[in-house]
């Protein structure tokens, strides 16, 4: 399991062009977020700045953008919940495709 402050500093490795930083991840305890999504790339519409971004159902009925970090991990997206809220119940599926735990070691390096 990474810790919250971990997870905060994955997600501050800079993202350029096309790269991204692609989570997958579930909920547990929440059947409705068993397959979940959540990253990081250029704004599309301001390249020099991030974008965060959930992706929390098959069918894009809940798929959030933010311009910060802060205001992506406190909106409460889970039923009222932030992700920093439900952050010990959530279990990642994979980092960029890669396994997480593996993929995570490589990104605090």
């Amino acid at each position: 399991m990474i810790t919250f402050e971990d997870f905060k500093t994955v997600l501050t490795h800079k993202v350029y062009g096309d790269s991204c930083i692609e989570i997958e991840f579930r909920v547990n305890g929440l059947a409705e977020y068993s397959y979940c999504r959540m990253g990081k790339m250029p704004d599309t519409a301001n390249p020099s700045k991030d974008a965060y971004w959930f992706g929390l159902v098959p069918d894009g009925s809940k798929a959030y953008d933010y311009d910060t970090f802060t205001a992506f991990s406190s909106a409460p997206v889970f039923d009222g919940q932030s992700l920093e809220d439900v952050w010990g119940k959530v279990e990642l599926l994979s980092v960029d495709g890669c396994d997480p735990e593996e993929r995570i070691r490589y990104l605090l390096s």
